[in-house]
């Protein structure tokens, strides 16, 4: 080239160079330099960039399969949609592993080649921006460095540009959200793209219409394959049971599992029970989930901190509240009472640590801790002062207290007056106050919250607050009775005794006891039961409270105990006592526990005798509106009149208290009905009928854990017509 004058300068653009040349600029006007790279393009480089496939991999099917699927519909549908699968689950869960599997697997399948990055949306260090991501990734598309824009639109348009027509997968792992992720989506399909983050990226769901797969622990039998795996068969299949307690301690987790199976490796002489033994306390579980070298990316604490710190101020609080909290699940309300949070902001919080996989979902508006997740945030707690953590367990155990109070009164089942009074500064806010409209509805509550319930029993003594602990057990009571009459009321009772002991508040101790006593008679340990409603009956008299209940608790048991002279004097006393005082209710029960005392005698008929007072009792508990007590009531008439072989009145009077004992929700009275009702239909010859009420009688025992349901099998075995 030489320099020469444009002999047409007035006519736009004109080239009179001969020949060719390698690099051609032709402009109206220059501006700075121009700069020749000198050699030719050469064919784009193939990026393999996929880590290496896990080891030790096991289990997945279902999620294999379903990422299988997604593929195979991506290639019959619109041609310009992008493929975008996001595995999502919580720290530790194996979503990495689970996609570089998975993209090994296919990767044949793009010929163009893979990308991999990991984002570190949480991590030791700071998250990745996109400018920083796309900068990775066109620099190993071949893209000089020096060509690539700093401004990031530009820079993502450049990236779109490049991958445009090839068959890539780019596999972005450790991603924070959606924001991150969006500059670096192909604009075009024929590319896989593979997402893995602990967040939900619900964002990127809505308006890319990402595929999101949701991983959790491995199924018991993977997590035992994948320490066979690992430790060898052999050594894990000597100590099966030790083994599955070691996985069941770590969750599942295939991070906590892969740890733990390391420490057992490192100490081939030790049993896996005494391993597993180190993690019966959940004090000691994050220390032992911890390789022993510097490595944060294998110390499950760390892996837990990369997601807490990222958290705004109040969820990082309500998430080191949570940890405070013993029993298994938490409501929306419950967890607004810890927290002293309204309501619509606690659904919000919860829901957002949930899309972190730092809670998890345990049905509408509910959610439970996985137990490392709850180590951690037990340990997090200390972050608080001693008092706050204090406060925010009383406010949530007394919402507790006072909610089960308000179903109790809906269950309508409480025999005598009200145990206990709060003022009404004591009671939680208007909006966390649940108003239940019906006895079902106080009836699945109680269901829903049985175990948080018992939780909060047990924590309520554990942290000192002895108040609550013995009045959250008297509360429970009528469901207890309706629902539960198992060793768990008796557990409760005897924590409540204890507290009210602690006390030294003597109403409080024969409250406690007397509804021990019941919780033992319902159980069937009727000796224990009339020594703890004596123990009761003592206190009465001591500080002169009115003595009528606790004797007619001693009659009843008396009763069972077939002690039926010692019976009728009880509760004659009873009967004189409630007459002293008014109560209707105490002499209805009365009246309703001593007939079968007479009838044991072969008292039944004529005034003051059994029926007479059955139906004198029928008459008290359908004028006081108390269907509870009609139900009973109608059993025992039933009972009677079987024992006199009036069988059809049997029939008439059982058929009646089973429905009210159904619309009750009386499961152990269903049964005792069940089982009067199959003496009668034998008695009349019609031993089919027997036979299913016995049944219906039988699992319901059982169900409960009733000792009577050894009676009612030895029946069903008998020969003859039932």
């Amino acid at each position: 080239m030489t320099d020469r004058v444009d002999p047409h300068p007035s006519s736009g653009s004109h080239n009179e160079f001969p020949g060719t040349a390698d690099n051609v600029v032709q402009a109206r006007q220059i501006l700075g330099g121009v700069h020749f790279h000198t050699g030719r393009p050469t064919a784009a480089t193939v990026p393999r960039q996929l880590p290496p496939r896990p080891t030790h991999f096991v289990g997945r099917t279902a999620e294999l399969a379903r990422l299988e699927a997604l593929l195979a519909a991506s290639g019959t549908g619109d041609p310009a949609t992008l493929l975008i699968a996001a595995v999502v689950g919580a720290a530790g869960a194996g979503k990495s592993a689970l996609a570089i599997h998975w993209a090994h697997a296919v990767r044949d399948r793009f010929p163009d080649g893979h990308l991999y990055l990991n984002l570190q949306g949480y991590d030791v260090g700071p998250p990745l921006t996109p400018h920083q991501a796309l900068q990775n990734f066109l620099v190993s598309l071949d893209v000089p460095p020096d060509t690539i824009p700093p401004d990031l639109d530009a820079r993502a348009a450049l990236y779109r540009h490049v991958v445009s027509g090839r068959r890539l997968i780019i596999l972005l792992d450790n991603a924070r959200g959606a924001a991150q992720l969006r500059p670096l989506l192909p604009g075009t399909s024929g590319s896989l793209m593979l997402v893995t983050s602990r967040s939900q990226l619900s964002g990127l769901v809505v308006r890319e219409g990402a595929r999101r797969i949701v991983i959790g622990p491995l199924a018991p039998q993977d997590a035992t394959e994948l320490m066979r795996s690992i430790l060898g068969g052999e050594r894990v299949d000597a100590e099966p049971e030790a083994s599955a307690r070691l996985a069941s301690h770590c969750f599942h987790l295939p991070l906590a599992l892969r740890i733990a199976a390391e420490r057992a490796a490192l100490h081939p002489q030790v049993p896996i029970a005494a391993l597993a033994g180190e993690l019966d306390s959940g004090s000691r579980r994050l220390d032992f989930l911890t390789t022993y070298d510097d490595d944060e990316t294998t110390a499950i604490r760390e892996v837990f901190s990369w997601s807490y710190r990222e958290l705004p101020p109040t969820a990082a609080r309500t998430f080191r509240l949570l940890g405070l909290v013993s029993g298994p699940e938490i409501s929306v309300p419950a967890a607004a009472a810890l927290t002293g949070l309204p309501p619509g902001q606690t659904a919000r919080v919860l829901g957002g640590l949930a899309g972190l996989h730092l809670l998890e979902s345990a049905g509408p508006d509910r959610y439970r801790f996985h137990d490392l997740l709850r180590d951690y945030a037990r340990e997090r707690a200390s972050e608080d002062s001693r008092q706050e953590r204090s406060a925010a367990l009383r406010r949530l155990l007394t919402w507790y207290l006072f909610t089960a109070e308000e179903a109790a009164a809906r269950l309508d089942v409480r025999r005598g007056p009200a145990p206990f009074d709060r003022t009404p500064g004591d009671r939680p806010p208007p909006a966390l106050t649940i108003v239940f409209p019906s006895r079902a509805a106080a009836m699945a509550w109680c269901e829903t919250e049985f175990p948080n319930l018992l939780a909060a029993c047990r924590q309520a003594a554990e942290v000192g607050e002895h108040v609550v602990a013995w009045q959250l057990p008297i509360a429970l009571r009528s469901f207890f009775q309706l629902r539960r009459p198992t060793t768990d009321w008796v557990t409760a009772s005897e924590t409540a005794v204890a507290a009210a002991r602690h006390l030294g508040d003597a109403h409080a101790e024969a409250i406690t006891l007397r509804s021990l006593g019941a919780a033992l008679s319902y159980r069937g340990s009727y000796e224990e039961s009339l020594r703890r409603n004596r123990e009761a009956l003592a206190i009465s008299r001591e500080t002169g409270e009115d003595e009528g209940w606790c004797l007619n608790s001693i009659g009843d048991c008396l009763v069972s105990l077939g002690r039926h002279d010692e019976a009728i004097e009880q509760l004659g006393q009873a009967l004189d006592a409630a007459e002293r005082s008014g109560d209707a209710a105490l002499a209805a029960h009365s009246l309703e526990n001593i007939a079968p005392a007479y009838s044991a005698l072969g008292r039944y008929l004529g005034e003051g005798e059994a029926i007479d007072c059955l139906q004198r009792s029928l008459a008290i508990f359908r004028d006081l509106g108390r269907a509870y007590g009609e139900a009973l009531v109608l059993d025992k008439l039933a009972d009677a009149h079987l024992s006199l072989g009036h069988f059809d009145e049997a029939v008439r009077f059982a058929t009646q208290a089973l429905a009210l004992h159904e619309e009750l929700g009386n499961r152990l009275s269903e049964a005792a009905t069940a089982r009067i009702l199959a003496g009668a239909f034998e008695g009349k010859g019609h031993g089919a009928e027997a036979r299913a009420h016995r049944l219906r009688a039988l699992v319901t025992l059982e169900d409960l854990g009733h000792p009577d349901a050894v009676d009612v099998r030895a029946e069903l075995d008998r020969p003859g017509p039932a």
